[in-house]
């Protein structure tokens, strides 16, 4: 293994300027993902902070020592070398009139994957044609697949200055190695030289411009030549490897590759998990600790769901779960759609490759329907294939397929369709229950995943022995980094008094009363809501009722007699609602048929709207409570019930008082949907991100909260004033009039490359709205994320799995063939496996320029564990490493619905629960009455618009985690 190398303190990180560098200039016209929170800066006549981490902390002191694994390879870099860069030109003229550019973006994975096949064919042989132009023998070329190229020489060092740097080579595109450019005699390939002036590229300059604190002088092209160095290998082997965004790389025969037949899983629906990597450049301190920068590349496992190159009779029949011999139903037919749509597919029937995009399924066969022709007769589909193509269809009453082929929309017969391969499955093409099969599948143990991680790694030749990493002067470890982390000991909960510890076991707990129980509503209501043929009965229901008030008694809630219970049917319920809340009825609790999906939604607005609490569940659930006696799954119904009627379950020990007078707030995001062009256009009907926010301000330790609608499209938020504004408001609140000493904010959706914009236009707009309140409130800004490729493992999990092997094997399951799916007896759990929480790693691996840990606070249930990163980028108060990453478990453990501490800390969790309610009722308002952007200012619309759905109207809210 090689070392990660230690720099000199020559080239060590640069200390931050002694004057802040000089602020951007503000445009009023800024288009960025930045524009909410600059236009406001302006309005408030503030400038942005510059773009400085802040000082870094030492690492952490508090617990005992634990070695760790990671998936980091250390990179050495054994040369130096001035880098040139190139755009890369690569066209054809089909007609006098049609240009094909094959160095065009593509989003679909057929046709990025496709263009990129035929540029690498193009330039690869560009690079023998016109060596003494590429320099080829002496000179390293790296290139992107598609428009642009990195080299170690000069290629225009002749060119005179104030002379164009272009040079057109013409390709015959016979001469090449694909047969779809067999056809192309002449095909325009131009090389450019960029404006970009050469990067100095070596172990010391990386050391020098990837981490330094003033984040503006870190030069990005570091990243990018690094990531393209490690893909060369795959990117020019195209038939053989499989390159996507972000670092993902698959492979087109896994087996021949190393990795195994369990990897393989089918998932129905014509679908089939498929291993791969996914990789990104890092860089780290390394090993020799503080104020040192080396290059790292991180490699993480990942199954992934493609379609299966198959007849589209075949996929439409695993589907539907039956043969396509005749027209199928509307209902299947839109069941198909959504899996189908958008995918690339090819028929052969004249005599060559016809690529085309699925759009839809027509509602008839070939035999029936009929189209004109082009000597005005008119033929069905069936007899054109017979008489034309000499192609009598086997099931001509099947529906035809509806293919979209150079913008026009033709009709074919399913049998005579294939599937394209290697297209990765969508989220839009995947039903809940299939989303969830993939999701299981691609939870592999850690075993599973350090397998995929190093047969992936060789696979992709990221390794010392690789042809194209060693004439770069590149040598990647081939052994992961080991690092020593630390073990924080476990928190100590309590009940109703302090005196009351609660046991904990294997870190999970069981409650006894709660340290708060929750004021019982004086009126409440339970209502079954299913369809008519649900199996529920009023005797089921009753019982249900029984057994839900004894544990809620049992727990210190002295819920009344029912003042109404009943079975309803779905079509009534919002009725029924309603009537109950005329009633004075302020709680219902709802057992809904899992059949039914449209209605949660639904009684969240009605929540909202008649200030009720309803809290919902599904019916197989209920049944398992009366008739399987499952009282742990009533325990947690009761535990949220006490939550959602303003109650507290228990609290952890606070000894170093780290929450006196201090107010804790998180704040989390839901994105809309992907493909809204509004987004990028400016237009269309309003979808904006919901920000769901919670906080302490009532007790220390409970959490409540409410959300806001803010621009999509932004990385920074423009409504964090209002998250403020609100936290605080809230303190006060319960604190007479009082503003706390510190404000801490856990945020999520903070990715690595926006965090400069972070601190430059969102933390003003913070900064400013405390000084509002109180200049004297200290404040701390904490980005969370799981986001990243970084996995941590026990040192000894081979020995862990070895001790298994026989076990493992013996009783696996031969169906499924997959490692991922529920462990035979006596064969290790995901918590055997995983590493334990209270996890901390917060040096080695972290980033030179700024503060972080890896807190890994979970148990991990299924798969892998994924640790979150946190990242301080605001510290006021100068506290230690130690203190926040404590307190950070601390709040870990606040979840009160499960006894298990959870993987974000507790304000942060809500705050993304708050976001997902916000979602709910938004959506909801929307199918309601759609509201079109207007030509004012957006901020002010939403802000109008959440006032009109959020909690905030409605006082008895706030104070109580509804979501719960």
């Amino acid at each position: 293994m090689l070392p990660l190398r230690k720099t000199t303190d020559q080239y060590g990180v640069l200390p931050p300027p002694a004057v802040p560098p000089p602020n951007a200039t503000i445009t009023s016209d800024s288009k960025t993902a930045n524009e909410a929170c600059i236009a406001r800066l302006q309005q408030l006549q503030l400038q942005p902070f510059p773009k400085i981490y802040p000082t870094t902390k030492p690492p952490g002191n508090r617990g005992s020592s634990v070695d760790i694994q990671t998936n980091v390879f250390g990179i050495e870099i054994q040369k130096r070398s001035d880098i040139y860069q190139y755009s890369v030109s690569i066209k054809t003229d089909l007609t006098s009139s049609k240009e094909v550019v094959f160095t065009k973006k593509g989003k679909e994975d057929f046709v990025v994957r496709e263009r990129h096949g035929k540029c690498c064919s193009i330039l690869m042989h560009a690079f023998d044609r016109y060596s003494e132009f590429f320099c080829t023998n002496e000179n390293t070329l790296i290139y992107d697949g598609q428009s642009m190229m990195y080299s170690t020489f000069d290629l225009f060092q002749e060119s005179s200055d104030g002379e164009t740097k272009t040079k057109l080579l013409p390709i015959n595109g016979n001469d090449t190695d694909h047969e779809d450019l067999k056809s192309l005699p002449y095909i325009k390939l131009e090389v450019h030289a960029t404006k970009n002036p050469p990067v100095k590229f070596s172990q010391e300059d990386i050391g020098r411009r990837s981490s330094d604190s003033r984040i503006d002088s870190i030069h990005g092209a570091y990243h990018h030549i690094l990531e393209l160095a490690l893909n060369q290998s795959c990117i020019r082997d195209f038939t053989r490897c499989m390159v996507f965004e972000n670092g993902k790389i698959f492979f087109v025969n896994p087996l021949e590759e190393g990795f195994s037949r369990d990897d393989f899983v089918d998932v129905g629906d014509g679908k089939q998990m498929l291993p791969g990597i996914k990789k990104t450049v890092q860089f780290i301190e390394g090993p020799y600790g503080r104020g040192q920068s080396n290059p790292s590349v991180v490699i993480d496992g990942m199954k992934v769901a493609f379609h299966k190159e198959q007849p589209l009779n075949e996929k439409i029949r695993e589907i539907i779960s039956k043969n396509v011999t005749d027209c199928i139903s509307d209902f299947e037919r839109e069941r198909c759609v959504a899996v189908i749509k958008g995918l690339d597919c090819y028929t052969t029937h004249a005599k060559r490759v016809r690529h085309l995009t699925i759009e839809g399924i027509h509602h008839e066969g070939a035999r029936k329907s009929r189209f004109q022709l082009k000597d005005g007769g008119a033929s069905t589909v069936a007899e054109y294939f017979r008489d034309h193509y000499k192609i009598e269809l086997r099931y001509p009453n099947a529906n035809l397929v509806v293919c979209k082929e150079r913008g026009n929309l033709n009709f074919y017969p399913m049998e005579l369709v294939f599937i394209s391969p290697n297209q990765r499955v969508k989220i839009s093409q995947q039903t809940s229950a299939q989303s969830q099969k993939t999701t299981k599948e691609s939870a592999v143990l850690p075993d599973v995943r350090q397998r995929i991680i190093m047969t992936g790694k060789i696979a992709a030749k990221i390794s010392s022995d690789s042809k194209y990493l060693n004439e770069f002067g590149l040598s990647v470890c081939d052994e992961p980094l080991m690092v020593t982390g630390r073990i924080l000991p476990p928190v100590k909960l309590e009940g109703r008094t302090s005196a009351n510890m609660l046991p904990i076991k294997d870190n999970k707990w069981r409650l006894g009363q709660y340290a708060r129980p929750a004021q019982a509503p004086k009126v409440w209501a339970m209502y079954a809501v299913g369809l008519p043929s649900s199996r529920f009965t009023p005797a089921l229901l009753s019982k249900f009722g029984d057994e839900f008030s004894a544990m809620c008694r049992s727990k210190g809630i002295e819920m009344p007699a029912l003042g109404d219970i009943d079975l309803v049917l779905a079509q009534d319920i919002e009725k029924k609602l309603s009537i109950a809340a005329d009633a004075g009825c302020t709680f219902v609790y709802i057992i809904t048929d899992d059949a039914i999906t449209n209605l949660h939604q639904k009684y969240k607005a009605m929540e909202s709207l008649h200030s009720m609490v309803i809290q919902d569940m599904k019916m197989s659930k209920a049944h398992s409570v009366v008739s399987q006696g499952k009282k742990l799954t009533l325990e947690n119904i009761v535990n949220k019930t006490n939550m959602k009627l303003g109650g507290n379950n228990y609290i952890f020990t606070d000894s170093k008082k780290y929450l006196d007078d201090i107010l804790v707030i998180g704040v989390g995001i839901s994105q809309p949907p992907p493909g809204n062009k509004f987004i990028s256009e400016g237009k269309g009907l309003l979808n904006p991100m919901v920000i769901g926010f919670a906080h302490n301000g009532k007790q220390k330790q409970e959490f409540s909260g409410d959300f806001v609608l803010s621009p999509a499209g932004q990385d920074t938020l423009v409504v964090v004033e209002e998250v403020l504004k609100q936290s605080i408001s809230g303190y006060q609140k319960w604190h007479d009039g009082q503003c706390p000493k510190r404000i801490i904010m856990y945020r999520s959706g903070v990715s690595e490359g926006s965090q400069g914009n972070v601190i430059a236009y969102e933390l003003p707009l913070i900064r400013s709205t405390i000084d509002s309140f109180s200049k004297k409130i200290q404040f701390v800004y904490i980005a969370v994320s799981k986001d990243h490729s970084y996995r941590f493992f026990k040192s000894n999990l081979n020995t862990l799995t070895k001790s298994n092997t026989a076990i493992s094997k013996g009783q696996q399951s031969s169906v499924t063939g997959s490692r991922s799916a529920m462990p035979a007896a006596g064969a290790p759990k995901a918590w055997d496996l995983n590493i334990a929480p209270g996890i901390i790693v917060d040096s080695v691996i972290t980033n030179p320029a700024c503060s972080q840990f890896f807190l890994n606070s979970h148990i991990t249930l299924q798969g892998s564990a994924k640790t979150p990163l946190y990242t301080v980028l605001s510290d006021d108060t100068h506290a230690s490493m130690a203190s926040l990453e404590e307190l950070t478990y601390n709040l870990c453990h606040l979840h009160q619905i499960v006894g298990l501490p959870t993987s974000l800390p507790t304000p942060l969790y809500v705050a993304n629960e708050y976001a997902k309610r916000g979602r709910n009722l938004w959506n909801e308002a929307y199918s309601r009455n759609p509201v079109p952007r207007g030509t004012g200012s957006e901020s002010e619309l939403l802000q109008e618009l959440s006032n009109a759905i959020n909690y905030k109207a409605f006082g008895s809210f706030l104070d109580r985690r509804v979501n719960a």
